[in-house]
């Protein structure tokens, strides 16, 4: 299961915040939060924190038992909120599901010369049902499936989306197309628990409660260093007192990328608002040592870090003697944990903000399910705490409005 170390805000050689007035009384107003959200939860008025809870994933679970997928592969279809979540799951567990996600259309061209339309499953989602991307992704799909003879696509295609009236809805009723709702009262990004997030995963036994739940607990328990109280006013006083610009995702876990960019869009569309918010952003390492290191060590001091740890996995038991010495001294896992551990110390030396987020089994699927549900959560007490509305993105439909404007 994972772990956060933020000892580097309480320690003397890092921010001693526990002498900090500030973040005493942004630890209070973090608590009244998640005061406020637990009640909310307990009230049912809080899709999103019911969709970490074992009723609800019982419902998802026998809604996978009338899924019909013919043991086929699979596809998803979906924008944004639609599919991040599901993919960074799929990439953590290397599993074989696809994805269309962008208007790539050399890759959809690509894709179906050299496999057929006829031997996939299709997962297509859009809340709103409008979404024009996914709607022109649906299309080509179409027009690539009649050059099947036999094959009717809508038998092998589950769209999942509001109930409401929207196109994508009406072409499901013209076209008696299997049709599971989306919940209206979780957004895109909050959905990776729900129906959205999860129906694509049909043929994995993965019970997200078992990671999940125990983080709507710590929603009270508020000292703990899992608790997303404690590290939401550890975040907001780093705000304030040092004009952050920059969320980093320091990545020694390859594995973990779609994870981070799943964040990207949590961390942007929910704080991005009146002004505020940080700019998330992804680094890959040790590559990135090569590269950006050099600015996260010497440039401004606008940047705060999730440091996330190697996987505690061996493919190599040690290195060939070829007097390489400077990694022979090392295993291969070792000489990566080594690389870790010196960035780690010298973003201690540099007081460089940073905590450590750390996964024990990089082969276990809860391990992300942890993650989804730790920053579900932490993202929307620091939204409230900003006194923004965390669950809204009021301005991304001025761009929509251009396209289309006659």
């Amino acid at each position: 299961m994972i772990s956060i170390d933020n000892s580097f805000f309480f320690n003397s050689k890092g921010m001693s915040l526990n002498s900090n007035n500030n973040y005493k009384k942004n630890l209070s107003l973090a608590k009244k939060v998640s005061d406020e959200l637990y009640v909310d939860f307990v009230e049912k008025k809080n899709e999103t924190l019911s969709s970490f809870t074992p009723d609800y994933q019982k419902r998802i679970r026998n809604i996978k038992k009338n899924l019909n997928i013919n043991q086929k592969k699979k596809i998803v279809i979906g924008l944004g909120g639609s599919s991040s979540g599901a993919k960074a799951l799929s990439f953590f567990l290397r599993d074989d599901l696809i994805f269309f996600d962008n208007l790539d259309y050399e890759y959809f061209y690509n894709f179906f010369r050299k496999n057929k339309a006829e031997d996939f499953f299709y997962f297509i989602i859009s809340k709103s049902g409008d979404t024009f991307e996914t709607l022109a992704l649906l299309n080509l799909l179409i027009k690539e499936s009649k050059n099947y003879k036999n094959f009717d696509l809508f038998k092998s295609m589950v769209v999942i989306t509001e109930n409401k009236e929207s196109i994508l809805k009406s072409f499901v009723e013209k076209n008696n197309i299997q049709f599971l709702e989306h919940n209206p009262n979780i957004g895109g990004r909050f959905s990776i628990l729900s129906e959205t997030g999860m129906l694509p995963f049909v043929d994995q036994e993965i019970i997200v409660e078992d990671a999940s739940e125990k983080f709507l607990n710590l929603l009270k328990d508020q000292d703990n260093d899992l608790s997303p109280v404690k590290n939401a006013a550890i975040i907001f006083t780093c705000q304030q007192e040092m004009d952050l610009a920059i969320y980093c995702n320091l990545l020694y876990n390859y594995r973990l990328k779609h994870f981070s960019y799943w964040l990207h869009q949590l961390h942007a569309e929910s704080l991005g608002k009146n002004g505020l918010g940080m700019t998330p952003t992804t680094s890959i390492c040790p590559k990135d040592h090569h590269s950006m290191m050099q600015l996260y060590l010497d440039g401004p001091r606008d940047k705060f870090f999730n440091i996330f740890n190697p996987p505690n996995q061996s493919f190599y038991d040690n290195f060939n003697n070829e007097n390489f010495y400077n990694i022979e001294t090392y295993s291969p896992s070792g000489l990566l944990k080594q690389q870790h551990k010196a960035v780690v110390e010298v973003f201690y030396e540099k007081k460089i903000p940073h905590r450590l987020i750390n996964l024990d089994d990089p082969n276990n699927s809860l391990n992300l399910i942890e993650l989804f549900s730790y920053f579900l959560l932490e993202t929307i007490i620091l939204g409230k705490m900003m006194g923004i509305d965390p669950f809204n993105q009021p301005s991304v439909q001025l761009v929509k409005e251009k396209i289309f404007k006659n």
